[in-house]
């Protein structure tokens, strides 16, 4: 126990997406190492278990609710660096802006390491969200490690951070854990179902699913399209497929728990982004066996190998997109090959034990 090193993740999460299921395929990939981890969730308002907290207590895995005492209270420093002191943390691990700024305070005053894994950055962010981003990535010169989950991330953070500080670890998924969640059928034989999880918001472009949608029902195609996930979009969504005259062929069933057995159900996955780091939904629908269709932007094309692993479109094109779903209706064999060189692929490159043994260097070297 002696060489046991205590990792706090850090996360001010709002649900059960991308970077917090990350972290929890990580921590799980780390039980019975010689790195013990804790996640601790910011929360700003009190009452009720977050849904990060409660899906890491689910899986057995020790996690917390710190409250910060509202948005903008700078006494959560002081505060959280006198719980890492009393739990004897040697390393903060943030991920996010909130859990970077605050976390690298409070480690310093703690006498811990502090490193930073950045999933991403916002698009059409306003400029208080823009600021604090730039503020996290002038940070990152002052921690002790950052380690970006993409060529492209690490691209983007090269002039604000030492070359020596900087350690690629690629994205990865809890390819067991998938595998053990059966699907949850809802939709007869002959529907062709077509799915997106995540968040609701711009840069994910849901638009040009929609669009995609209205051209496959008036071409008279038996498809239908399920929207997992909460968003500031949901509203104007929901509005745009109402005047696109697709409502009714369109579910929007919010935030679920269980969206991986219901992805399961999916003969398409779709992930019309604008921007990704290496997103952790289409490593999902891989795992899963669910073909994919995804834009052609940088991090989809680090996974997405068109005509190989899936398809890609040319993004904001919306009958582009369209035709790719067409393909996949009527060539099932090549949908299914996509599949398995997809699963393949995971299991070779982005499985959160991968993840784990690069993280468990880092750790030891701190």
């Amino acid at each position: 126990m002696g060489n046991m090193k205590k990792v706090v993740h850090l996360i001010a999460s709002s649900g059960l997406y991308g970077a917090e299921k990350w972290i929890l395929a990580l921590m799980r990939a780390m039980e019975g190492s010689a790195i013990d981890s804790t996640l601790v969730n910011f929360a700003d308002v009190r009452g009720g278990m977050s849904s990060i907290v409660s899906g890491a207590q689910e899986r057995g895995l020790r996690a917390v609710d710190f409250y910060t005492g509202g948005t903008f209270n700078p006494y959560v420093v002081l505060r959280f660096s006198k719980w890492l002191k009393r739990n004897d943390i040697n390393i903060v691990h943030g991920h996010g802006y909130k859990s970077d700024l605050v976390g690298f305070f409070s480690a310093k005053l703690a006498g811990c390491k502090i490193i930073s894994t950045p999933h991403g950055w916002s698009t059409d962010a306003g400029k208080k969200l823009q600021f604090y981003e730039w503020l996290d990535r002038h940070l990152f010169r002052f921690m002790d490690c950052v380690c970006p989950l993409s060529e492209d991330l690490c691209a983007s953070i090269k002039c604000y951070s030492h070359p020596d500080k900087i350690k690629l670890i690629l994205n990865g998924v809890d390819i067991e854990e998938v595998a053990m969640l059966e699907a949850k059928a809802s939709f007869s034989d002959d529907t062709f179902v077509i799915g997106y999880v995540g968040q609701l918001i711009k840069r994910k472009n849901l638009q040009s699913l929609i669009k995609a949608l209205q051209v496959l029902r008036q071409k008279k195609v038996n498809a239908r399209v399920i929207i997992l996930g909460e968003g500031s979009e949901r509203e104007s969504l929901e509005t745009l497929a109402s005047s696109m005259d697709v409502e009714n062929f369109i579910d929007f069933l919010g935030y679920r728990t269980d969206a991986i057995s219901i992805m399961k159900t999916f003969d398409a996955f779709v992930l019309p982004s604008l921007l990704e780091g290496i997103p952790r939904c289409i490593m999902e629908a891989m795992a899963a066996g669910v073909p994919v269709v995804a834009s052609d932007i940088a991090g989809n094309r680090d996974i997405v190998t068109h005509g190989e692993t899936g398809l890609l479109f040319p993004a904001l094109d919306g009958q582009a997109l369209a035709d790719a779903l067409l393909f996949l209706m009527s060539n099932r064999p090549m949908g299914t090959l996509f599949s398995e060189n997809a699963a393949r692929l995971i299991k070779e490159k982005y499985s959160n034990h991968r993840m784990a043994v690069d993280y468990a260097a880092v750790y030891s070297k701190l």
